[in-house]
């Protein structure tokens, strides 16, 4: 069972994965088997995937193993690949920072990463 709080924070980052890819919900709904209706759900914070689901998001969205997860509590701390703090989970629970703020630092963090083997 999540709670509202993960459920919130799961949202928020399903929703910035997503719109980053440039997918619709219905595009997300089809390549993870589930229904657009689903994936609205989830972004609205009303439900959560279970945990197949959130690795299948995850591979898609291409964010970090377990960031997807460890956000619904499905991952606990001590099983995260060296127990550190991702630069997602740190911008995301940052109080220091409003929405926009998360959504530049986490884009660009996301954009570093994906782009890191051009810059070599």
């Amino acid at each position: 069972m999540t709670t509202a709080q993960q459920r919130e924070a799961f949202r928020r980052a399903l929703r910035q994965a997503r719109t980053e890819m440039g997918l619709s919900q219905r595009a997300v709904a089809r390549a993870v088997g589930r229904t657009a209706s689903a994936v609205w759900q989830w972004e609205e914070g009303l439900g959560a995937p279970n945990p197949p689901t959130v690795a299948e998001l995850e591979r898609l969205l291409e964010v970090e193993p377990d960031a997807l997860a460890r956000l619904l509590g499905y991952v606990p701390v001590s099983e995260a690949s060296d127990g550190a703090t991702s630069v997602v989970d740190a911008v995301n629970a940052d109080p220091r920072l409003d929405e926009g703020g998360r959504e530049l630092l986490t884009s660009v963090y996301r954009w570093l990463v994906r782009n890191r083997s051009a810059m070599r």
